[in-house]
């Protein structure tokens, strides 16, 4: 795919988590979590069709409760984890299966019943959810947070579920945890914010591994690792800056980037090309950034025509915003790259726009040729 046309899906309802089914290897799917106060609520199955360069959904399936956050599997694209907090306030996160998603869709676009999702297993009360890619299908560990603790889940053959260890998160006036998310590189190191710091947790040791500390000058907000290169994170905060680091070093960041004029709600690496990464935030903006200086396989040569348009338009030659999309209209929650096709992504907005956009060819040709 070398194209740049873009594509939209409304939900028809408010949302804040959209992801990519990671498991799905064969098609580009997302799923969609809704979060309505008075409409009923969903996961949107969410499918991009190259040929025509359209986003439809493929399936719909009725969530009880307000979806704060999702986490689809790793190994079972059926299966996924919510965190939903129902109409009383409380919350619960949950297991569910999402049956008939190889089911044949003949009226692509058409209206679709919502189908009942099957619960397998309730993982207590939790705002962020993460699944550790590591392990292995008959014995999954998922990650869960709470306002003072965070507590890792044992599933066995995703049947039950365990808690298997909860450490306590240190009080203070700032405890919520705005991102979670397992150490691709050390299956053993959990990382979590809170308040401005990030913490990477050594599960075995049961201690700190690493700590940043006011790693930015507001609440951090979301953070991703580095899928090709270990130790390496970027993070983004209410500050609307992007920050790259390496843990054994965290005194710095490696890169520093003002990427929006709002809170910056959502980083994510390309799954494969670690010189791209997006960034989303509340000023209704996305924007895909090459931070090529950093990444694992640096350009180091740049033809003489992109050297004198990036130099012309003010930009570093290495590390630069691409492009700015403004497709949304309210605040965008969320980014994810596609796995079936690592040049596409899709962002969601608050009001329940999901809009999926292409690489620039250009961009491309710089990072394979």
């Amino acid at each position: 795919m070398f194209g740049s046309a873009t594509c939209s899906y409304s939900a028809g309802n408010q949302t804040r988590c959209l992801d990519a089914l990671v498991a799905e290897k064969d098609r580009a799917r997302f799923v969609l979590g809704t979060t309505g106060l008075q409409q009923a609520n969903h996961l949107h199955v969410i499918e991009h069709d190259s040929s025509s360069n359209d986003a439809s959904l493929q399936h719909l399936y009725a969530h009880p409760a307000q979806v704060l956050a999702l986490a689809p599997s790793p190994f079972a694209k059926e299966l996924v984890v919510t965190s939903g907090k129902a109409k009383d306030g409380a919350t619960e996160t949950t297991l569910w299966k999402m049956e008939g998603l190889d089911d044949v869709v003949d009226d692509v676009g058409g209206e679709r019943p919502a189908k009942p999702l099957v619960s397998v297993a309730s993982l207590g009360s939790a705002s962020r959810v993460a699944w550790q890619s590591e392990a292995s299908t008959n014995e999954a560990l998922v990650a869960t947070a709470q306002s003072h603790s965070v507590s890792i889940w044992t599933l066995n053959d995703a049947q039950t579920a365990s808690v298997s260890h909860t450490f306590d998160l240190p009080i203070s006036e700032n405890t919520v945890v705005r991102a979670l998310q397992w150490d691709p590189h050390h299956s053993q190191y959990l990382s979590f914010t809170q308040g401005s710091a990030i913490h990477t947790w050594d599960t075995r040791a049961n201690s700190t591994a690493f700590t940043i500390d006011d790693a930015h000058a507001l609440s951090v907000l979301d953070f991703d690792y580095n899928p090709n290169k270990p130790y390496t994170l970027v993070s983004g905060g209410e500050d609307g800056q992007m920050k790259f680091w390496d843990l054994r070093q965290a005194h710095k960041p490696l890169l520093s980037l003002t990427a929006h004029s709002h809170w910056l709600w959502s980083v994510r690496y390309n799954r494969f090309h670690d010189q791209l990464v997006l960034s989303s935030s509340s000023d209704a903006t996305l924007a895909l950034w090459r931070v090529s200086s950093i990444s694992s396989a640096p350009i180091v040569e740049l033809d003489e025509q992109d050297l004198m348009n990036e130099a012309a338009a003010g930009n570093d030659v290495v590390d630069t915003k691409i492009k700015s999309y403004e497709e949304h209209e309210d605040s965008v929650y969320a980014v994810a790259w596609g796995t079936s096709d690592s040049w596409i992504f899709a962002s969601a907005s608050y009001d329940g726009r999901v809009v999926v956009n292409q690489v620039p060819s250009t961009e491309k040709y710089k990072i394979l040729l």
